[in-house]
């Protein structure tokens, strides 16, 4: 089942270019969504994530110094403070948190690898990773299962898939379990798990396609169960490729697959898809059998990175890079089909979206 609606939600989008985070509050019955505060980071300020209790926001930023910033969250307001800035090591595409709020998890592109963070550490400022792993190609995701014993990484340049187990009382280390490999050219980006965490999702960011895969909740191994086909609303283009080394003239550019970001429904039926390319988002239905089969797609803000569904799954907000305005869209709850509601101005380079319930006063305790 989906969570209760509250009033409004506070909406965080953290913007590369202008390195700050713009919050915004949507509004539950009408959908709109109005500009609330912007609050300076630090350069290119770009993946976020929440703490498991969503009482703190956490922003890595990939500039000259990157950093893992720290803002408490007025759980009344949705405004944020500035708590810490963490000088760190490695330029970070990816950021989660440990469910048991012990650890931040970190995937570098650029360095290859893998990092775990002490929640506790960074809170006094300090951002030496208690254990990296090295020798990830194009490290692009890290996420942790919910019981906090399984961390699951993808490897966008070797196209695999790698499976650690996270050694209890043994300070953030990570034991290797497994790599499964995709097929060559598939470019794993962001991967989701299922609200049973049964199934993992990964996405195809040369693709645009869902690789799916059974999870043993108990060894937290996976089995492969299917990759979505292409959708007919990408098939005009041809599969992308790694980015970031030789350039590629504008031209080529335009004629391949860019995927990026993946959600799914709270209740599980629908998988979502941004490309960049066509700056479109892309429907999956989840199937009987777990594979997923594709509805339509919408167009959306310009070069759509990041987006975000609410935890009742009524909306889901999308931010493109090349885009100054934040759009929400409300969920057909039995097609998953999406349709504009409201577009708010924001800042420049936007990537990230991530979303908390605002609390009435009323229910605040003192």
């Amino acid at each position: 089942m989906n969570q209760p609606l509250p009033d409004s939600y506070s909406v965080y989008v953290s913007n590369s270019i202008d390195g700050d985070i713009s919050v915004f509050s949507l509004d539950t019955q009408s959908g709109e969504l109005e500009a609330v505060a912007r609050h300076v980071a630090a350069e290119s300020t770009q993946p976020m994530t929440l703490s498991p209790d969503e009482r703190t926001l956490y922003a890595a930023t990939r500039g000259a110094r990157p950093s893992i910033i720290a803002y408490s969250i007025d759980a009344a307001t949705g405004d944020l403070s500035h708590r810490v800035t963490a000088p760190i090591e490695s330029s970070l595409a990816y950021l989660s948190a440990d469910p048991l709020s012990r650890y931040l998890f970190g995937a570098s592109y650029g360095e290859n690898r893998a990092s775990v963070y002490d929640v506790e550490r960074i809170a006094d400022g300090i951002g030496k990773p208690l254990f990296v792993v090295d020798g990830i190609q194009n490290a692009h995701a890290a996420i942790v299962s919910s019981d906090g014993r399984f961390a699951y990484v993808t490897s966008l340049g070797s196209d695999r898939l790698f499976c650690y187990e996270l050694k209890q009382d043994q300070h953030g280390e990570l034991a290797h379990l497994d790599a499964l490999e995709f097929d060559r050219g598939f470019g794993p980006r962001h991967l989701r798990f299922s609200r049973d965490e049964s199934t993992l999702y990964v996405v195809s960011e040369f693709r645009a396609t869902v690789a799916v895969f059974e999870r043993d909740r108990e060894t937290g191994r996976l089995s492969a169960a299917g990759v979505s086909p292409r959708p007919a609303a990408l098939a005009h283009l041809k599969d992308g490729q790694v980015r970031g080394g030789t350039p590629i003239d504008p031209e080529t550019l335009a004629t391949l697959v860019w995927g990026a970001d993946m959600q799914l429904t709270p209740d599980g039926r629908f998988v979502y898809v941004s490309e960049r390319t066509t700056s479109r988002l892309i429907t999956y239905r989840v199937q009987p059998d777990g594979t997923l089969e594709y509805q339509t797609f919408i167009e959306t803000e310009t070069q759509p990175r990041g987006f975000r569904i609410d935890p009742a799954g009524r909306f889901l907000v999308a931010c493109g890079e090349k885009s100054s305005h934040v759009a929400v869209y409300g969920i057909d709850a039995e097609s998953g089909a999406l349709s504009l509601l409201s577009r708010c101005e924001g800042g420049n380079g936007a990537n990230w979206v991530e979303i908390v319930a605002r609390v009435a006063p009323s229910l605040l305790t003192v």
